[in-house]
Formats: structure tokens, C-alpha cells, sequence
């Protein structure tokens, strides 16, 4: 097992070590370096290199969570609802500086992320001079072109602003593109602008070389030329350039949206882990790119989340229907928070005897439904409003029971739009009742896989949140500005020289 309590954004890579995914573990030696001498064993490197921590704890940034006990007669939540709160639980509800560094923290996704890249940089060091197939050795070059733009690109949304006209002076992370050779090199922060820039060039060069041929089972695991696609829609929707994102959704969706959504009322099983296998079920078309990833965000007895009520709340609808994305059912911990069936929980041991270990879920980091959604947001950006609808209306068919949305007024009635800073202020105030509508559903979509926070950066939300009566009662808020959208950067990158985030 890795030793995450040494690990800096320093990596040392004199030779390469692997690092397993979940179902490689009982398969490792007591010493599992590799000399990277063929083709075979560099796409072993990259296919094991894909980060194994979860962004899933931003959620907590987000109002997709709450204090979770029943308000009194006066409206004041007196305690957590049965939860349990630790100290990393409120440093992340009040967005403070979380001084952990395991699971559901952002030194533990930093540091995996670039381990994540320096597996691709090594590959990327070697793989043209090895003998072998030409078309092999290009897919493998794809694959690790892809995965080094991704995690820098996940690095660079979550410990920087957001990209906007400020990007080329903003603080982004440092993009690495060699291996390490020497202990303790210097590092520096590139802007997000210029972090942009580089996963520009290694998505697009990685997308021309990527072949699903040399990939087995599902691919799911794997940057297929789906996955890139896919990312490609997200990549140009965050920056802003609506026009390739169109055209890379368009080549995702290719005619046929339809069956990249998820149909809930075929997913419910006999009970909570049947349910979230069938949601979380590789095969599935709408989970696009897949990653195990260690994570204990399964276990709801803990920290802050959505009771009954907000939960209901949240999948209230301008038609006043069911929600079909309740059909996988409402589950309880402690006595109030409540959750669907997505994030299925297994378990590692360390050794067939052992019971330690640590919980991990498969996570869809990659899903056909954000695709569509993105595609209709960077319509209604280019004066499309038609198209946009359009596409909103594919997911609300799967989503209400066959309703529509059909009449622009209604929808402005019912979201009396409030975001009105940030990106959407080139918005007129329907289009911004469309984007209001357009957020909803990715919420509700997207609620257990962390992209809620990356749209409250996007289009300068404010977030408030409360602490129950037993937690000091106190309520702080996270301005639309605010600098602490960018998550502090981890304390051992900061004690190599890099520079901290402004607060």
C-alpha cells in the first residue's frame, strides 16, 4: 500500500513504480519496479497511472449539503441529525484550510493527481524510441497525452480560480511535462491561462493518436476516443470556447443523445448496493470514463449532507411531477441524512486475512449526461436558444415521465433568475432563467459526483452555510468572488516554495 503521509508533489521516479488500481493489488510482487523496455509494459504504466483519490468531497463546498438536524419551532438546527462531525468535516463545510491530508481532502487528491502524471511523463519519455507497432505505440502515447491533460486540468479547477479574463495572471499549479530526475527539482505555478494552454496542446495531440482497437473489456477504464471526446465538451465549456465545445459534443453525442442517459427506472435493485452497482455499471453507455478510487464518501453517518426535506427540495420541478432520478430510492444514516443509491461501496484488504483496509467506489468521472448538458449551456451562449432548449428537453423526457419544457416564459416564472454576475451577466433575463434550468439539472444530475462545485465557480455563486447549535450555531457565507474558490494549495507543496493562494 502507498504511503500517502510521505508523498509531496515531489515524486522521485528513478524508476517507475506502480501504482495498482484496486484490482491489481493481490496481483503485486514484494517489489513491483518495472523497466519500461517495451511497448506492453508502458501501456501497463499508463493504465495503472489514472488518480486514485476523489474530488466527490468538494460536494461539501456546495449547497448539497446542510447541517441536517430538524429545525426547532424557531427555524435553528439544534444538532447534525445523528451524523457524526469531526474537525476535517467543518474545515471543509466553512471552506477552511483542511489540515488532513487522507481521503476526501485536497492534498490527498494533489498528490495522487501527480503521481497520476508523472506514470504518463515516464511513458512519454520513452515510448517513441521503443520498438514495436506504430500504432500501438501511438494509442499508448494517446492514452498518456490524455491522462496527463486531464489531471492537470482537475488540478488546475480545483486549487485555482476559475478561467476567465483574469487567467493569464491568475495563479494555476504547475504543469509538469518531464519526469523527475533529480531529488527535490524546483517547481512553479504556471497561470491557469498558461495551465490551459498545455492541456490544450497534450488533449488535442492525444485525441488524434488515441485507438480504442488496443483496449479490452468494457474501455471504460481507459481514455477511449468517446472519453476524450467527452472531456474535450467539458474542457471548452469551462474555458469558454462554446464553439468547440459544440463540435466535440456533437461528435460525442453523434446524432443519437438518447442513449447516453441513463434510464433510473431500469436501475432500481433489491436494495441499496444492487441499485448503485446497476447506476455505476461500466457497460453502461452514459458512464463514459471510469476510475476506482479510494474514497469512505460512501459512509453518510459522518459530516453534512441533504436531510428529507432538502433532498426533496432539490428535486422539485416547474412541472410538479416525479423525478425518475428518485427511483433508485432514498436511503437514511443516522437518523436524517439521506442519499441515493450511486456510490457503491468495496472494500481493499491488505491481504486476504487482513480486516483493514480502506473503502473504495467506482467513480464516473466522465458521463454522457454532462455531455448533453454541455452542449445545450454553450448553445444558449451563442445565441441558440432553441438548441439549447432542445437538448435540455432530451434529459427532461428521461427525467419527468415524457414532460417538456415547452414554454420559455413558464420557465423564467418558475427560476425568477438570480444569477446575475459572473459569465451569465452577457445573458439576457430569459436566457438566464434557461441557464437557471440548465444548473438545476446538472445539480440534481450531478449531486455525488463533485461537478456541483465547478459550476458554483463557473458562474460566481454564493453559497451559505450554518452550523448546527451543537457546532457553535454560527453561519458563514462563501461570497460569489470569493478567493477561497481556489482550494489552498497542500501544505508540503507549500513548504518546497510554492506559492499559497491570496486570501
Amino acid at each position: 500500500m502507498k504511503n500517502y503521509k510521505l508523498k509531496s508533489y515531489i515524486l522521485l521516479l528513478v524508476v517507475v513504480i506502480l501504482s495498482a488500481s484496486c484490482e491489481k493489488y493481490l496481483d503485486e510482487s514484494p517489489d513491483d519496479r518495472l523497466v519500461l523496455n517495451t511497448v506492453e509494459k508502458a501501456a501497463k504504466v499508463v493504465a495503472d497511472g489514472y488518480v486514485d483519490a476523489s474530488y466527490v468531497f468538494t460536494d461539501i463546498y456546495t449547497d448539497l449539503v446542510g447541517p441536517l438536524g430538524a429545525p426547532d419551532a424557531n427555524g435553528v438546527v439544534q444538532d447534525s441529525g445523528g451524523n457524526s462531525i469531526n474537525l476535517q468535516d467543518n474545515q471543509t463545510y466553512t471552506w477552511g484550510d483542511v489540515t488532513a491530508i487522507f481521503q476526501e481532502t485536497p492534498t490527498f487528491y494533489w498528490d495522487n493527481a501527480y503521481e497520476a502524471i508523472a506514470h504518463t511523463n515516464e511513458v512519454l519519455a520513452i515510448i517513441d524510441n521503443l520498438e514495436g507497432d506504430q500504432k500501438r505505440k501511438n494509442a499508448v502515447k494517446g492514452e498518456a497525452l490524455l491522462s496527463r491533460a486531464y489531471h492537470h486540468f482537475m488540478l488546475v479547477n480545483l486549487f485555482g480560480l476559475h478561467y476567465d479574463a483574469n487567467a493569464s495572471s491568475n495563479l494555476g499549479v504547475p504543469y509538469i511535462l518531464e519526469p523527475e530526475t533529480e531529488f527535490l527539482p524546483n517547481y512553479k505555478r504556471n497561470t491557469v491561462a498558461e495551465v490551459y494552454d498545455l492541456v490544450e496542446k497534450d488533449l488535442l495531440e492525444g485525441l488524434a493518436l488515441i485507438n480504442d482497437d488496443f483496449f479490452t473489456g468494457t474501455k471504460k477504464y481507459h481514455f477511449t476516443k468517446k472519453a476524450a471526446q467527452a472531456f474535450a465538451s467539458r474542457f471548452y465549456l469551462w474555458k469558454g470556447d462554446y464553439v468547440n465545445c459544440i463540435a466535440y459534443s456533437n461528435l460525442f453525442l453523434d446524432g443519437t443523445p438518447e442513449i447516453f442517459l441513463k434510464d433510473f427506472t431500469s436501475l432500481a435493485g433489491s436494495g441499496y448496493n444492487s441499485a448503485a452497482e446497476r447506476y455505476s455499471d461500466p457497460s453502461h453507455p452514459s458512464n463514459v470514463l471510469v476510475i476506482q478510487q479510494f474514497s469512505s464518501y460512501t459512509r453518510r453517518n459522518r459530516g453534512y449532507g441533504l436531510n428529507a426535506i432538502q433532498v426533496n427540495e432539490m428535486y422539485r420541478n416547474l412541472f410538479n411531477v416525479a423525478d425518475n432520478r428518485t427511483e433508485i430510492g432514498g436511503w437514511r444514516a443516522g437518523t436524517e441524512a439521506n442519499f441515493h443509491a450511486k456510490l457503491r461501496e468495496y472494500f481493499f484488504r491488505e491481504n486476504l486475512s487482513s480486516n483493514s483496509g480502506q473503502p473504495y467506489y467506482i467513480a464516473q468521472v466522465l458521463k454522457g449526461e454532462e455531455v448533453l448538458l454541455n452542449r445545450a449551456e454553450a448553445y444558449l451562449f451563442s445565441n441558440r436558444q432553441s438548441d439549447a432548449l432542445a437538448d435540455i428537453n432530451i434529459l427532461a423526457n428521461k427525467r419527468y415521465n415524457g414532460t417538456t419544457y415547452n414554454s420559455v416564459t413558464d420557465i423564467a416564472t418558475y427560476y425568477n433568475p438570480v444569477t446575475t454576475s459572473g459569465i451569465s451577466k452577457n445573458l439576457s433575463g430569459d436566457d438566464k432563467a434557461i441557464l437557471e434550468l440548465i444548473l438545476d439539472e446538472r445539480k440534481k444530475e450531478f449531486w455525488d459526483h463533485g461537478l456541483r462545485w465547478f459550476d458554483i465557480k463557473r458562474h460566481s455563486i454564493s453559497i451559505t452555510h450554518t452550523l448546527p447549535v451543537t457546532q457553535g450555531g454560527e453561519t458563514f457565507t462563501l461570497a460569489k468572488d470569493d478567493l477561497r474558490k481556489a482550494i489552498q494549495i497542500p501544505n508540503d507543496a507549500l513548504s518546497f516554495g510554492l506559492t499559497p493562494n491570496p486570501r
